[in-house]
Protein backbone atom coordinates (compact mmCIF):
# COMPACT_ATOMS: atom_id res chain seq x y z
CA UNK A 1 0.00 0.00 0.00
CA UNK A 2 0.82 3.60 -0.58
CA UNK A 3 1.42 5.75 2.06
CA UNK A 4 0.06 8.68 3.91
CA UNK A 5 2.31 12.05 4.61
CA UNK A 6 -0.64 14.28 6.10
CA UNK A 7 -4.40 14.20 7.97
CA UNK A 8 -6.69 16.62 7.65
CA UNK A 9 -10.05 16.72 9.34
CA UNK A 10 -12.67 15.31 8.35
CA UNK A 11 -14.25 16.77 4.58
CA UNK A 12 -17.69 16.06 5.25
CA UNK A 13 -17.95 18.00 8.95
CA UNK A 14 -22.10 18.71 9.11
CA UNK A 15 -21.83 19.42 12.96
CA UNK A 16 -19.07 19.73 15.72
CA UNK A 17 -18.39 17.57 19.30
CA UNK A 18 -18.55 19.58 21.93
CA UNK A 19 -16.24 17.54 23.64
CA UNK A 20 -13.26 15.72 22.18
CA UNK A 21 -12.74 12.09 23.38
CA UNK A 22 -9.12 10.54 22.72
CA UNK A 23 -10.12 7.31 19.73
CA UNK A 24 -13.46 6.91 21.98
CA UNK A 25 -16.69 8.58 23.54
CA UNK A 26 -20.34 8.92 22.98
CA UNK A 27 -21.73 9.11 19.76
CA UNK A 28 -23.28 12.48 19.93
CA UNK A 29 -26.69 13.70 18.80
CA UNK A 30 -28.72 11.57 16.41
CA UNK A 31 -28.40 14.03 12.80
CA UNK A 32 -28.47 10.78 9.76
CA UNK A 33 -31.45 10.62 7.79
CA UNK A 34 -31.88 8.74 4.12
CA UNK A 35 -31.01 10.28 0.94
CA UNK A 36 -33.81 10.10 -2.08
CA UNK A 37 -31.72 7.30 -3.32
CA UNK A 38 -32.33 5.32 -0.01
CA UNK A 39 -28.95 5.57 0.59
CA UNK A 40 -28.03 6.37 4.23
CA UNK A 41 -26.60 9.85 4.91
CA UNK A 42 -25.78 11.08 8.43
CA UNK A 43 -23.63 13.68 10.58
CA UNK A 44 -19.67 13.33 11.08
CA UNK A 45 -18.56 16.13 13.44
CA UNK A 46 -14.87 16.83 14.15
CA UNK A 47 -13.24 16.23 17.48
CA UNK A 48 -13.51 19.20 19.31
CA UNK A 49 -11.22 20.91 21.64
CA UNK A 50 -10.10 21.61 25.70
CA UNK A 51 -9.60 24.63 27.27
CA UNK A 52 -6.23 24.57 25.80
CA UNK A 53 -7.54 23.91 22.07
CA UNK A 54 -6.16 20.62 22.15
CA UNK A 55 -7.37 17.24 21.79
CA UNK A 56 -5.61 13.97 22.46
CA UNK A 57 -5.67 12.84 18.87
CA UNK A 58 -6.33 15.54 17.05
CA UNK A 59 -7.84 15.02 13.12
CA UNK A 60 -10.03 12.24 14.46
CA UNK A 61 -13.38 12.30 13.40
CA UNK A 62 -17.08 11.50 15.27
CA UNK A 63 -19.90 9.94 14.43
CA UNK A 64 -23.52 10.68 15.28
CA UNK A 65 -24.79 7.58 14.03
CA UNK A 66 -23.82 4.85 11.53
CA UNK A 67 -25.20 7.11 8.71
CA UNK A 68 -22.54 9.18 9.13
CA UNK A 69 -19.93 6.65 9.48
CA UNK A 70 -21.46 5.76 6.13
CA UNK A 71 -20.93 9.11 4.86
CA UNK A 72 -17.50 9.17 5.56
CA UNK A 73 -16.83 5.87 4.08
CA UNK A 74 -18.73 7.45 1.17
CA UNK A 75 -16.32 10.21 0.81
CA UNK A 76 -13.41 8.49 0.45
CA UNK A 77 -14.62 4.82 -1.60
CA UNK A 78 -17.56 3.74 -3.20
CA UNK A 79 -20.02 2.35 -0.37
CA UNK A 80 -23.66 0.88 -2.00
CA UNK A 81 -25.71 -1.71 -0.73
CA UNK A 82 -25.64 -0.42 2.81
CA UNK A 83 -26.87 -3.13 5.19
CA UNK A 84 -27.49 -3.03 8.55
CA UNK A 85 -28.59 -6.22 9.41
CA UNK A 86 -26.63 -8.51 11.89
CA UNK A 87 -24.92 -10.96 9.51
CA UNK A 88 -21.34 -12.20 9.65
CA UNK A 89 -19.92 -9.54 7.34
CA UNK A 90 -16.90 -9.31 10.15
CA UNK A 91 -15.28 -13.09 9.10
CA UNK A 92 -11.80 -12.06 10.28
CA UNK A 93 -12.79 -10.67 14.11
CA UNK A 94 -16.23 -12.92 14.28
CA UNK A 95 -14.33 -16.24 13.23
CA UNK A 96 -15.43 -18.83 10.91
CA UNK A 97 -18.24 -18.57 9.15
CA UNK A 98 -21.20 -20.73 10.46
CA UNK A 99 -24.96 -20.73 9.01
CA UNK A 100 -26.82 -21.93 11.86
CA UNK A 101 -28.99 -18.88 12.58
CA UNK A 102 -28.74 -19.45 16.36
CA UNK A 103 -24.94 -20.29 16.31
CA UNK A 104 -24.93 -17.07 14.25
CA UNK A 105 -26.63 -15.02 16.80
CA UNK A 106 -24.49 -16.11 19.51
CA UNK A 107 -21.16 -15.30 17.74
CA UNK A 108 -22.36 -12.01 16.86
CA UNK A 109 -23.59 -11.20 20.50
CA UNK A 110 -20.25 -12.25 21.94
CA UNK A 111 -17.96 -10.18 19.38
CA UNK A 112 -19.78 -7.38 19.82
CA UNK A 113 -19.52 -8.05 23.57
CA UNK A 114 -15.55 -8.32 23.03
CA UNK A 115 -14.99 -5.57 20.81
CA UNK A 116 -17.41 -3.23 22.83
CA UNK A 117 -19.17 -2.68 19.02
CA UNK A 118 -22.79 -0.70 20.01
CA UNK A 119 -23.61 -1.01 16.14
CA UNK A 120 -22.33 -2.67 13.02
CA UNK A 121 -23.08 -2.77 9.35
CA UNK A 122 -22.09 -3.20 5.40
CA UNK A 123 -21.88 -2.00 2.61
CA UNK A 124 -20.41 -3.18 -1.18
CA UNK A 125 -17.11 -1.35 -2.97
CA UNK A 126 -16.46 -1.39 -6.65
CA UNK A 127 -16.69 -4.58 -8.25
CA UNK A 128 -13.78 -6.10 -8.92
CA UNK A 129 -11.73 -4.48 -6.03
CA UNK A 130 -13.78 -5.75 -2.91
CA UNK A 131 -17.25 -6.55 -1.93
CA UNK A 132 -17.79 -5.69 1.43
CA UNK A 133 -16.70 -2.62 3.72
CA UNK A 134 -16.88 -3.09 7.63
CA UNK A 135 -18.33 -0.20 9.27
CA UNK A 136 -18.75 -0.25 13.15
CA UNK A 137 -19.47 2.23 16.22
CA UNK A 138 -17.65 1.93 19.65
CA UNK A 139 -18.93 1.96 22.88
CA UNK A 140 -15.66 1.74 24.41
CA UNK A 141 -12.28 2.33 21.98
CA UNK A 142 -10.05 1.17 24.98
CA UNK A 143 -12.14 -2.24 24.88
CA UNK A 144 -12.29 -2.36 21.17
CA UNK A 145 -8.44 -1.53 21.00
CA UNK A 146 -7.63 -4.23 23.26
CA UNK A 147 -9.62 -6.93 21.35
CA UNK A 148 -8.75 -5.74 17.80
CA UNK A 149 -5.10 -5.97 19.67
CA UNK A 150 -5.30 -10.01 20.20
CA UNK A 151 -6.65 -11.05 17.85
CA UNK A 152 -4.40 -9.31 15.45
CA UNK A 153 -1.40 -10.46 17.60
CA UNK A 154 -2.88 -13.91 17.04
CA UNK A 155 -3.39 -13.48 13.35
CA UNK A 156 0.08 -12.68 13.24
CA UNK A 157 -0.65 -10.13 10.60
CA UNK A 158 1.60 -6.85 10.28
CA UNK A 159 -0.73 -4.68 8.05
CA UNK A 160 -2.75 -1.85 9.03
CA UNK A 161 -6.33 -3.11 8.27
CA UNK A 162 -8.71 -0.92 10.80
CA UNK A 163 -8.89 2.83 10.57
CA UNK A 164 -10.55 4.56 13.45
CA UNK A 165 -12.24 7.68 14.35
CA UNK A 166 -12.94 8.66 17.59
CA UNK A 167 -16.18 6.13 18.19
CA UNK A 168 -16.23 4.17 15.14
CA UNK A 169 -14.10 1.80 13.61
CA UNK A 170 -13.78 0.66 9.70
CA UNK A 171 -12.47 -1.98 6.98
CA UNK A 172 -11.98 -1.28 3.36
CA UNK A 173 -11.45 -3.62 0.56
CA UNK A 174 -10.21 -0.97 -1.74
CA UNK A 175 -7.64 0.63 -3.67
CA UNK A 176 -4.56 1.79 -1.00
CA UNK A 177 -5.08 5.44 -2.64
CA UNK A 178 -8.94 4.90 -1.06
CA UNK A 179 -7.46 4.30 1.90
CA UNK A 180 -5.43 7.29 1.93
CA UNK A 181 -8.56 9.27 1.17
CA UNK A 182 -10.09 7.56 4.33
CA UNK A 183 -7.52 8.77 6.50
CA UNK A 184 -7.23 12.65 4.94
CA UNK A 185 -11.26 12.67 6.09
CA UNK A 186 -10.94 11.75 9.72
CA UNK A 187 -9.65 8.32 10.89
CA UNK A 188 -6.25 6.92 11.60
CA UNK A 189 -4.99 3.17 11.28
CA UNK A 190 -5.06 1.62 14.13
CA UNK A 191 -2.15 -1.27 13.94
CA UNK A 192 -0.91 -3.73 16.91
CA UNK A 193 1.73 -5.98 15.71
CA UNK A 194 4.36 -6.09 18.00
CA UNK A 195 7.36 -3.80 17.44
CA UNK A 196 5.25 -2.22 14.46
CA UNK A 197 6.63 1.36 14.19
CA UNK A 198 5.79 3.85 10.83
CA UNK A 199 8.56 4.93 8.93
CA UNK A 200 10.02 8.51 9.72
CA UNK A 201 7.46 11.57 8.58
CA UNK A 202 4.79 9.68 9.42
CA UNK A 203 2.34 9.96 12.80
CA UNK A 204 3.13 7.27 15.28
CA UNK A 205 0.12 8.44 17.87
CA UNK A 206 0.07 6.49 21.03
CA UNK A 207 -3.18 4.55 20.98
CA UNK A 208 -5.43 3.74 24.55
CA UNK A 209 -4.04 0.60 24.89
CA UNK A 210 -0.39 -0.27 25.14
CA UNK A 211 0.86 -1.77 21.81
CA UNK A 212 -1.21 -0.21 19.69
CA UNK A 213 -0.02 2.47 17.40
CA UNK A 214 -2.45 4.76 15.23
CA UNK A 215 -0.75 6.39 12.01
CA UNK A 216 -1.39 7.55 8.67
CA UNK A 217 1.08 4.69 7.12
CA UNK A 218 -1.48 2.74 5.11
CA UNK A 219 0.60 -0.90 3.82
Amino acid sequence: MRAVRSLTTAALVLALASTAVACGGDTGQDGGHTAASGAPQGAMADPGADENGKTAVAGLGKAADMNGVVELVKSATECDGFNHDNENMFADIDGDYVEDDSALAAQITATNKAFSIKDRASCSGESGIDNVHKLMLIDDMATFEAAYKKFQQSDGDTHTRYFVGQNFAVQINARSSDEEALVRVGTLGINCSPNFVPPAGFRNEPAQVDGCVLTDYVR
